[in-house]
């Protein structure tokens, strides 16, 4: 004889099918929020090392950016140092110029010629003086001319008066003194040690 299922089979198939699809479906719906789950872990994970990274770098920088201040700072006490070393190399190599230049004088100031006074503004000589004719003016500004610690004569005036029942020529002369007689100078220090 022949079994006849009266229950509804149909709809237990049907409620089967959609009890398995909600399964699925939440398998996959868990599935896929574990993997954002580990995926933002991983990103957030990725930005917090990136933090770090700048963090550093930005520690790093500012270290750098307070050893370049301090190597500015650096440099214009050495160019500070530098520029006081050499006025004082100047005032040393110069603390002698003046006996030099007075040593030059009394070398290039033949007889006849009278000086009365030696005045002295940067780097030129101011002479003021008499002189029984003009050949020995003109001798002295031929001997200013090769000396070694003077040079560039230049006549400013001379004139001509009565002083003692001599006739005597007052005269101004313009003398440069000479920057070979630094170098000169240290010429002669080199070859003497």
């Amino acid at each position: 004889m022949a079994n006849i299922n009266l229950l509804p089979w149909r709809e237990e198939a049907r409620e089967k099918q959609k009890r398995d699809y909600l399964g699925i479906l939440a398998a996959v719906f868990i599935g896929a929020s574990i993997i954002v789950y580990l995926a933002l872990t991983a990103i957030d994970m990725m930005l917090e090392e990136q933090r770090g990274r700048n963090a550093y770098l930005q520690s790093e920088i500012q270290l750098l950016e307070k050893q370049i201040a301090e190597i500015k700072l650096i440099r214009e006490r050495k160019k500070d140092i530098e520029r006081r070393t050499e006025i004082i190399l100047n005032l040393q190599q110069a603390r002698n110029l003046p006996t030099h230049v007075l040593d030059e004088l009394v070398r290039i100031v033949p007889p006849g010629i009278y000086l009365s006074s030696i005045e002295k503004k940067g780097s030129l000589l101011w002479i003021e003086g008499r002189s029984e004719s003009n050949n020995n003016v003109a001798n002295m500004m031929r001997k200013v001319k090769s000396s070694l610690w003077l040079h560039d004569p230049n006549m400013r005036s001379i004139v001509s008066q009565n002083d003692e029942m001599r006739q005597l020529q007052r005269f101004s002369l313009r003398v440069s003194i000479g920057d070979e007689s630094v170098d000169s100078n240290q010429a002669v220090e080199g070859a003497s040690k």
